[in-house]
């Protein structure tokens, strides 16, 4: 009930998805900051590729000279030179 509510609110303020909190939240400035909300695990982080487990499913990052500037319980900061991304599984 209080899903259908939340979602209920969320459509008639007419806020983006992400406002429940559900599903990850990407913000991307340029190609070099990258910052991810709502994740769930870091599969992968290389220098190349940045791999996080999210309820959509895993969300990749392809790239060079990826750094890990901060993580926190829930959100993550990378910076480098971006390439693409992409989701794999998760619900579609």
């Amino acid at each position: 009930m209080l899903e259908k509510l939340q979602k209920s609110a969320v459509n008639i303020l007419e806020l983006p998805p992400e406002a429940l909190g559900d599903g990850p939240k990407i913000s991307i400035s340029g190609r070099q900051h990258i910052v991810v909300e709502n994740f769930e695990n870091v599969l992968t982080f290389s220098d190349q590729e940045v791999c996080l487990l999210t309820s959509e499913g895993e969300l990749c990052f392809t790239g060079k000279s990826f750094v890990l500037k901060s993580i926190l319980p829930t959100e993550i900061r990378i910076e480098g030179e971006l390439t693409s991304l992409t989701f794999r599984g998760g619900q579609g």
